[in-house]
Parts: structure tokens; sequence; C-alpha cells
């Protein structure tokens, strides 16, 4: 049996489970499809290309959720997030491959909150979605600026406290699950404050998990933190959006990609969104990356980076957009350029290079 044939079928079930489930159940079914004609350069030698490419104001997604009623005020849920290219059809890569995007469960009353053990977001997620100029859509949003780490958990357990007169809290406890030494890789935790109330949006987040320091024998681990915060404010004629984030890295070069090749990395980033009419809107954001790592004839590495996007809503549920970005990397830099779909990087390879893209696209909710 070939292998899309075979991830067919296996998607194939599990569509027809959760619609057999939705005779017993509430169930629906909903997601997106973001597809965009893409002017990409790298900035490295030879690196202009025109391209196909999806997820950049969104990810594609299938949702399938389900809830059902129980007593004590409280309500049965779950999430099955299908993530998907709508370029090629083909399921995201590696963790988001399938429902690797989210897949919960759990329960859920006004009064306790929210409880739910499976896969999906970090609390540092939401802190970066509500202080971007974009949700965290579009080239040069805030996760590409940032280089977050770790948005997403599995084998996690998460809980999202009720709202208090607009604040809200959310932990994550995520098992390693190692099978070999060292058995407390990759453990996690996390916790995130939220604020939303009239115009003024205030976010802000802590995790660490931990990690190997280095290859082969040595089986050493330590702290990987991140930690950041920021807010919005609508003042009606502008939504001015600002935030600050550090990362302390621990894993070795070689295991993980880092644009900011440093141990240590702080970011922060300053945007806008500006109605136009009934229907558009125009965004506008600058953020700066900064490490520490110091090598030998080179500066300490630093990209800046730069994004513009004009959205026009067709419909409710349907969108035409623009969007541009530059990175301006120096010398000991080589930062990248991350849409929506964290999986696709606009990834120099050189030192210098200023990586810049121009996507023009059609965004569909359903």
């Amino acid at each position: 049996m070939n292998r899309p044939y075979h991830r067919l079928t296996h998607i194939a079930a599990a569509v027809l489970t959760v619609a057999a489930a939705g005779a017993h159940g509430q169930v629906t079914i909903s997601g997106a499809v973001d597809t965009s004609v893409e002017m990409v350069n790298t900035g490295d030698p030879n690196g202009k290309v025109t391209q196909l490419g999806t997820g950049t104001t969104t990810s594609g997604r299938i949702v399938f959720a389900g809830r059902e009623k129980l007593d004590a005020g409280l309500d049965a849920f779950f999430r099955l997030d299908l993530g998907f290219r709508g370029d090629s059809g083909d399921m995201l890569p590696g963790a988001n491959a399938f429902f690797g995007r989210t897949a919960i469960v759990g329960v859920e009353g006004r009064d306790w909150g929210q409880l739910a053990l499976g896969r999906t977001g970090t609390p540092l997620t939401p802190m970066l979605n509500q202080t971007d100029f974009g949700n965290i859509g579009y080239y040069g949003n805030n996760g590409s600026i940032s280089q977050n780490l770790i948005g997403r958990t599995s084998n996690g357990v998460f809980y999202t406290s009720p709202n208090f007169s607009g604040l809200t809290a959310r932990a994550a406890y995520g098992f390693g699950e190692a099978v070999n030494a060292p058995r407390d890789q990759g453990t996690f935790k996390a916790l995130g404050l939220y604020y939303a109330k009239g115009n003024l949006t205030l976010a802000g987040a802590f995790q660490t998990s931990r990690e190997r320091t280095a290859t082969g024998a040595n089986l050493t681990v330590a702290n990987q933190t991140e930690q950041g915060f920021g807010g919005k404010y609508d003042f009606g004629v502008v939504a001015v959006n600002a935030g600050w984030y550090k990362i302390h890295q621990v894993t070795p070069v070689a295991s993980r990609d880092r644009a900011i090749p440093s141990d240590n990395t702080t970011s922060y980033w300053l945007g806008a969104v500006v109605p136009v009419g009934a229907a558009g809107k125009l965004g506008l954001q600058v953020g700066q990356t900064k490490g520490d790592l110091k090598a030998a004839g080179l500066p300490e590495p630093k990209g800046t980076t730069m994004a513009a996007y004009y959205n026009y809503a067709l419909s409710k549920r349907s969108s035409l957009y623009v969007n541009y970005a530059r990175v301006d990397n120096n010398a000991g830099s080589k930062l990248s350029l991350i849409p929506a779909a964290y999986f696709a990087r606009i990834r120099p390879t050189l030192n210098g290079s200023d990586p810049s893209v121009l996507a023009i696209g059609i965004v569909h909710l359903f």
C-alpha cells in the first residue's frame, strides 16, 4: 500500500468515526483554507522563487468539535484539529501532522473552568496571539520575531480558569514520557495570565521544559525557558499592539534550527492595525530580535523585521489579502520569516542574508 493512500484511509476512518458520533451528541465541523501566490527571496544567492504558498494568515485545518451537557453544570467536550496544506492537500509535516495541531478531551464548567487532556497550544500561544498585529498571522508576525520554540505540547494536562472580571489564567503540564534516560527529558510546565476588558488586552506567560544540553553519551538535561508579555489597545481609529519575549535555550545548535544562534535571545515588537473603509484593514509591524552569541569577528546576532498587510473582507468568512515582510540581518544573524503555518519558513542559509516575501492570497473560513 502506498503512503498517500494509507494516510487517506486513516483520515477517512477518522471522519466517519466523528460523523457517527454526531448522531449521539453535538458535533460541529469547521476550519479554514488559506492559499496564496508568493514571491520569495531568501536573501541568499539564487534565493528568488515564485511559488504557491499556504497558511499565510491562518493555518489550513479541519476542526471536529463536540460537546455534551452533564450534571452539576458541567460539559464534556472534545476537539480534533486536522492540519493540512492548501497548496498541495498534504498533511502538515512533523509533530503537527494529522490531528497534531490539537487533540484534546475534557470537562468544562462556568464556575470551575476547563480541564483538558491531550495535545494543544501552550500558554505562550494565546499571549502571542493577543499581542500581534495579525493574531500570529501573516509573514512578519510576532511568532516569527520571537522565534517561539514550543507552541504546542503533547501528553499534556491543561487547565483554563473561569473569567474573573476580564482576567483568566491558563496552566499546562506535559509528561515528557521519555523511554530512555534521561527520563525527565521533555517534561513541560507553563503558566499564563490574560486580561481583556473593554478596549484593553494584556497578556503574559512563562514556560519551561527539560531538554538535553549535549549530544552523544552526555545525558545532562537543564531547564529551557520562554517568557513574554505584551498588550493591545483599540483606540477605534487604530489598534496598537506591543510585546516582549525572551528565550533561554540549552539544546545543542545541531539539534535545533537557531535563526539567531544564541543561548539567550530577546525580542520585541510594535504594531498597529488601521480600519480602511467598511471592509478593509491595514496592518503594520516592526520588531527586533537579538542574541548573545559572541563569535570571533562577528557582531552579536540581530535581525530587524518589518511587515505590512492589507486585508479586504469579501464576506464574513472570505477575504483577500496582500502581505509584504522583510528581515534585515546583521553579519551574525540569519533570522527567518514564518507565516501563520509554522512549518513553512523563508530561511536564509548565510549570515547577513535578508529574506523577504510578497504574498497575495485568499482565505475562506467554514
